[in-house]
């Protein structure tokens, strides 16, 4: 698994992660940015996986493999 993936993955842990110890404050507008902020950045290091895994192009900074 090259570290495009791994990282997109442990993002979405995070996303999820952050979306359980904050349940409490849901409707709160700090909550909804975050978790809406949070979620592009995670959709964005996803897509980057995509694109590394088709061509070698480097989108979050860091080298995709071996």
């Amino acid at each position: 698994m090259n570290p495009y993936t791994t990282y997109a993955i442990s993002c979405y842990i995070i996303m999820r992660g952050l979306q359980v110890l904050l349940e409490e404050h849901n409707q709160k507008k700090w909550y909804k940015i975050l978790i809406g902020t949070w979620t592009v950045f995670t959709l964005y290091s996803a897509f980057a996986s995509l694109i590394v895994f088709y061509n070698e192009i480097n989108l979050l900074g860091f080298p995709a493999g071996d």
